[in-house]
C-alpha cells in the first residue's frame, strides 16, 4: 500500500531549499527528504513558484484535483485549465505502471456531474483516476470499474466510523473484490490513514493530511502506539495520562528513549511543531512499510452464533 502524505509543498516543508526545510535538523531533513509519495491540489499548486518547487526537488506527486477545498473558499476551477495544467507539469505528476495519478475534477455533492467531468476531461486529452463517493448511486461505481483500472473513493472524512465500515464493507465485498476476496482493480482511498480502515481493505493507495493536523494540536503519531500529546502548550498537560508530562515515569522515559534513537530531541518536539510534522511524516513512512503485500485479500467477519 501506497501512504501519499498530503501537502508537504503547500506547508513549505518539501521545498529543499525553502526557509522551513532550512529550520530541520539533519536527522528531520533526511526523514523529511525520504517521503515516498506526495499528494498536493491542484487548487494550492495551481502557481508557477510551486510547480517550480516540486519540479526541482525531483519529486512527483498525486495530483488532487483539490475541487472540495476550492468548493468550501468559493472557488470555482476552470476544467480545461485543469487539463492544460496536468498536460503542461506532467513530468511533476506520478505515473502508476504507465496510469497518470491525476484525480477527476469533482462535482461537489453531484455524482453525474463528476461523470460528466470525467468525459469532459478525456475529450480535452487528459484521462484523469476517476472517483466515486460515499452514497452515491453504485451504478456510477460499476460504470467506472468497467472502463478504469485505477480508481478513487471519496467523501468519506466527515462520515462516522460504524456508518462508514458498514458501507465500505457492502462495495469491498459486493463491488471491488472478487470471490476470493482479491481486490478486481487498484483503488485509493482519500484522506483515510486511520489504522483500523487502512488494515481491514486492500487499498492500493491512501493519503492523509494527520501529520499536519496532529503536529498542529501538540501531538505526534507514534507507530505502534498511536497519538501522543507532547506540546509543552498543549491544554492536555494539565490532565493526568492525557500528556507525556503526566503519564507515569517509566513510560515517559520510555518514550524519550526512543524519541532519541530516532534521532529526535524530546525538548525540541515539545517546542516546535516542525519537528512533530517530520516525526509523524516518519511514523507514517513506517506504517507504509507494514503493507507490502502488493495483492491483500479482504476478509469478511463472519456472524458466530456463540
Amino acid at each position: 500500500m501506497k501512504i501519499y502524505m498530503a501537502g508537504l509543498f503547500t506547508n513549505g516543508i518539501g521545498k529543499v531549499n525553502g526557509t522551513l526545510f532550512q529550520k530541520l535538523t539533519p536527522a528531520e531533513q533526511y526523514y523529511c527528504s525520504a517521503v515516498p509519495h506526495h499528494l498536493e491540489s491542484y487548487h494550492y499548486i495551481s502557481k508557477q513558484p510551486a510547480v517550480d518547487s516540486i519540479r526541482e526537488s525531483g519529486k512527483t506527486v498525486f495530483l488532487d484535483s483539490g475541487a472540495f477545498s476550492a468548493f468550501t473558499k468559493g472557488v470555482e476551477i476552470n476544467l480545461p485549465e485543469y487539463c492544460r495544467y496536468i498536460q503542461r507539469n506532467e513530468d511533476i505528476i506520478y505515473k502508476d505502471d504507465g496510469v497518470l495519478v491525476a484525480s477527476v475534477l469533482d462535482g461537489i455533492g453531484d455524482p453525474l456531474k463528476t461523470w460528466q467531468n470525467q468525459l469532459a476531461m478525456e475529450a480535452n486529452g487528459v484521462r484523469p483516476l476517476p472517483c466515486f463517493h460515499y452514497g452515491e448511486d453504485e451504478r456510477y461505481l460499476e460504470w467506472y470499474m468497467e472502463r478504469y483500472e485505477y480508481i478513487t473513493i471519496g467523501g468519506m472524512v466527515p462520515i462516522a466510523k460504524p456508518q462508514l465500515y458498514f458501507w465500505l464493507d457492502r462495495i469491498w465485498e459486493k463491488y471491488l473484490c472478487d470471490g476470493s476476496g482479491r481486490p478486481r482493480l487498484k483503488v485509493h482511498g482519500f484522506g483515510l490513514t486511520t489504522q483500523g480502515l487502512m488494515e481491514r481493505y486492500p487499498w492500493w493507495s491512501v493519503d492523509s493530511s494527520s501529520w499536519v493536523q496532529s503536529a498542529s494540536n501538540g501531538s505526534i503519531i507514534v507507530s505502534g502506539l498511536g497519538t501522543v500529546s507532547i506540546s509543552d502548550k498543549a491544554p492536555a498537560r494539565k490532565q493526568e495520562n492525557r500528556h507525556i508530562t503526566t503519564i507515569p515515569e517509566m513510560q515517559r522515559n520510555a518514550l524519550i528513549e526512543r524519541f532519541q534513537k530516532e534521532g529526535f530531541a524530546f525538548d525540541r518536539l515539545q517546542r516546535e511543531y516542525v519537528s512533530r510534522w517530520v516525526y509523524n511524516l516518519m511514523s507514517f513512512q513506517q506504517m507504509g512499510e507494514k503493507y507490502t503485500d502488493p495483492f491483500p485479500i479482504y476478509k469478511v467477519d463472519q456472524m458466530a452464533l456463540f
